[in-house]
């Protein structure tokens, strides 16, 4: 491991701060509802294709205000390799795909777990976290089967097929920068 000085890890911390949330968000409590499942793209929803912590915080932030994530939801993450950790930090309690690098990695790899997992099956309500337009046929599989589908993206960033796909939309406010 190659030693820093501490000018340069100086240099380091200022380049990427990292900002602590002002109130963690907290789950809602559970109620007599249909079980839930929230699929997130964290590039999609952070605006960029290389996130910090920070980052994925804040969209995990954003992502709780706008839709109450409720005890007994799950929440999955898909990633690329190099977000990872990031994605794992800001997200505690979720559950990580395994990471998938390219241009649509993430996105490959939420479908698969949409279509390999009996999702239809098991969840009454699914969450799609991103604009991506290619999701717009994992929502019309999810609608076919009986699920009903929610989309949550930023306001600036959903592909039109997706509004149509969905039976309910929520928009996030522009990705916020750390």
């Amino acid at each position: 491991m190659v030693a820093r000085s501490a000018e340069a890890l100086a240099l380091l911390a200022h380049a990427a701060p990292a900002r602590a949330l002002a109130k963690v968000p907290t789950l809602a409590p559970a109620q007599l509802r249909c079980r839930a499942v929230h699929f997130i793209d964290i590039e999609n929803l952070c605006g960029t294709s290389s996130i910090r912590i920070c980052e994925a915080k804040l969209a995990m932030r954003d992502y709780h205000a706008a839709v109450c994530i409720a005890a007994g939801d799950h929440v999955i993450i898909g990633t690329s390799h190099h977000n990872a950790i990031a994605a794992g930090n800001a997200w505690p309690g979720a559950r990580l795909l395994t990471p998938r690098s390219g241009v649509n990695g993430a996105d490959i790899a939420i479908h698969d777990a949409i279509h390999s997992e009996r999702i239809p099956e098991r969840f009454d309500l699914v969450y799609i976290g991103s604009g991506d337009g290619g999701f717009d046929t994992d929502l019309a599989y999810l609608a076919a089967s009986g699920t009903t589908t929610h989309l949550v993206a930023r306001q600036n960033s959903i592909a039109a097929c997706l509004r149509l796909a969905a039976h309910r939309v929520t928009t996030l406010p522009a990705a916020s920068t750390a």
